[in-house]
């Protein structure tokens, strides 16, 4: 009988190797706590990899030197490391841009430490079962909650079904990498049903996801699997198995066939990307690491259908291959991409040499999920999941692992003199707590903000008001904190009626603008701000003061966001109470331009128009106003919606002498 060489013997070791402890604990933990993206994990995840990293250098220092195991995908990965950093020169919000520099950091820890700590075939099949179970355990979960859990779609431990489509994908290409290398061996009779049960538990749950983009991850990652063992044959039993799977009736099939009658929206993704594209046009050496979500408010386009056009902001390019070239630019993209091709000639390099039968499952397993990774990436955002990231770290890790194995023991290998000093020790101790601090820091800040969050929900406005002071002096650069610390003072302003409340948030919100000039609702909340102070009784003449300044945040906010009509209906208002009649109207027919179903803002022309004499127009625009009225009535609205329609038509119907009854 023949069963795969994939020997797992030595699974259970006598002693505990603490470096697969740290590897392989990570790959445990990195999806269980909503798939990693919280900042508790996200914290651990960082520690933990730097304090092995240090750990690292120190006994290597102790050795008399650094044992380096040089790959061309480690020069693509400093240069991909040192432009990232370099965007944050010239990020216009740098606290975020910083916290995305750490992750990439992080990331290219754990690839160093997977070359460097994992030293020997026993290690590598040892990670291998902690994936292949990880999947297993993520295909019982999500099964559960799909068959019995009720469910729509399986998510795993995931908080999106899509990444843990991804993330069974990659558990079954490597299973199915493993089953096509099967040989004669030397391993237990269980171990191939074992490696049909991960295929299987994991391919079920992948179909009870329902992502449209793992699927065609999933073909990609298969299809090269059974090309790099079978060839050109096995391409066209996928195709037949693919329509199988659109004949038989399954979830993923009736996803794909619902989707644009559930979710409209969903059919946007070209739009979304077009949106990416301009980007990039307009901003060639990119955004800012970090920052596509900021510069979203002026990046806004139209749906239809809706009572709002301009209401979607894309703040994720829905491709992650697209959205590093929007934020790091087109050199970003290119140095990416040059990565990518010396990971695929490590690939290559490594599938042409001389390796065993279980080998040779494992790199192209690996190398799949790899190709099946990347390809999602390109139609949607995974990378923003720490459990796929790490996935894929460590896959390319252990091939380049593999391919040192495999290559002649002449191969070469780099010894850095870097004896223990203790200057040196106290250097990497240095960094290492520096690196320490930039982790915890934003966890430490958001833990403050979440108590400010809980206190101002249960009415203690001075204990929220404390906490949000804690999280902006942890965390100084992030502008969220300054904005609920500001919203907090004028709860205070309004339970203490105390102007000097007003005065703070003022204040916050300043130190927030400056901190983010992109976020149009700080400079909108400005406005507002100097708008309450003008009314102040106690404003009287100086009430000109307050009035510019809020013009002015208005103006920004205009800038920032120029599609939303609320700036401008806000900013028109105040021109024309100010006795700035054509100023107010421009502004009332902008908003109108974008938004024709904002009714406030019409309402507020037509009566400005009455009162400046053009009766015609002003009627033009009353019928307008009732058209759209008549087109949503009775439809289902929600809270912006409502918003865009509730408006009070008596004093204007006075004004145009329209009968009152009607």
């Amino acid at each position: 009988m023949v069963w795969p060489v994939f020997p797992l013997q030595s699974v259970y070791p006598n002693r505990v190797d603490g470096r697969l402890v740290v590897i392989g604990g990570l790959v445990v933990f990195s999806p269980l706590i909503e798939g990693g993206t919280t900042h508790f994990p996200v914290l651990i995840i960082r520690l933990i990899l730097f304090a092995a990293l240090a750990a690292w250098v120190i006994v290597s220092m102790k050795k008399g030197g650094m044992t380096v195991h040089p790959s061309p995908l480690f020069l693509a990965v400093a240069v991909f490391v040192g432009w990232a950093a370099l965007s944050v020169l010239y990020s216009a919000y740098v606290a975020v841009s910083l916290h995305w520099l750490v992750s990439i950091l992080s990331y290219a820890t754990l690839l160093w430490l997977v070359v460097h700590l994992v030293g020997n075939a026993d290690q590598v099949r040892k990670l291998v079962v902690v994936i292949l179970g990880m999947g297993v355990f993520e295909a019982a979960v999500g099964s559960y909650q799909f068959l019995w859990g009720g469910y729509p779609r399986a998510k795993g431990t995931f908080f999106n079904p899509n990444f843990f489509a991804l993330y069974e994908m990659a558990a079954f290409t490597l299973a199915f990498g493993l089953l096509c290398y099967g040989s004669l061996g030397k391993a237990r009779r269980w171990e191939r049903p074992a490696l049909w049960v991960v295929s299987g538990s994991t391919g079920l749950a992948f179909i009870m996801a329902q992502s449209r983009g793992a699927l065609l991850a999933f073909v990609v990652a298969v299809g090269f699997v059974g090309l790099c063992r079978f060839g050109k044959i096995f391409i066209g039993a996928l195709v037949l198995c693919l329509l199988i799977g659109w004949v038989v009736p399954n979830p993923l099939q009736q996803r794909i066939l619902s989707v644009g009658t559930q979710d409209p929206y969903a059919y946007s993704r070209q739009d979304i990307w077009k949106n990416a594209l301009q980007r990039l046009v307009d901003h060639p050496l990119g955004m800012g690491l970090g920052l596509y979500k900021y510069t979203s408010f002026q990046y806004r386009f139209p749906t239809q259908g809706g009572v709002a056009r301009f209401w979607k902001r894309a703040e994720s390019a829905h491709s992650d291959l697209l959205q590093i070239a929007v934020e790091l630019g087109v050199a970003g993209a290119m140095i990416f991409l040059a990565g990518a091709g010396l990971l695929g000639r490590e690939i290559r390099d490594t599938l042409v040499g001389r390796l065993e039968p279980w080998q040779k499952g494992i790199v192209t397993g690996l190398a799949g999920s790899i190709l099946g990774i990347l390809v999602h990436a390109g139609v949607d955002a995974v990378f923003h999941e720490p459990a796929i990231v790490l996935l894929l770290v460590l896959s390319a890790g252990l091939i380049l692992v593999v391919k040192r194995l495999s290559a002649p023991a002449h191969a070469s290998v780099l010894t850095v003199p870097f004896p223990y000093h203790p200057a040196r020790a106290l250097l990497i101790g240095v960094l290492a707590v520096l690196l320490g601090v930039l982790s915890i820091r934003p966890a430490a800040a958001w833990f403050s903000f979440e108590k400010g969050g809980q206190e101002l929900a249960a009415a203690r406005i001075d204990r929220a008001v404390a906490w949000y002071e804690w999280a902006a002096r942890i965390d100084f650069g992030t502008s969220s904190y300054h904005d609920a610390l500001a919203s907090a003072y004028v709860d205070r302003y309004r339970q203490s009626g105390e102007v000097r409340w007003l005065y703070e948030a003022v204040s916050e919100l300043r130190v927030g603008l400056k901190l983010n000039p992109l976020d149009a609702r700080l400079a909108n909340r400005l406005g507002m701000l100097f708008l309450l102070l003008a009314q102040q009784p106690d404003a009287g003449e100086g009430r000109e003061t307050f009035l510019e300044p809020a013009a002015v945040y208005y103006d920004l906010a205009i800038q920032l966001d120029p599609y939303s009509p609320f700036n401008y209906l806000k900013l028109g208002q105040l021109r024309q109470g100010q006795g700035r009649d054509e100023e107010a109207l421009a502004l009332f027919g902008r908003a109108t331009e974008y938004e024709p179903n904002f009714l406030p803002v019409r309402v507020h022309r037509a009566e400005l128009l009455v009162k400046v004499g053009q009766q015609a127009m002003a009627m033009q625009e009353y019928d307008e106003i009732v058209k759209v009225l008549k087109r949503y009535q009775g439809a289902g609205l929600n809270a912006l919606e409502r918003q865009y329609l509730d408006v009070d038509l008596s004093r204007l119907k006075r004004e145009l002498g329209v009968d009152t009854t009607s």
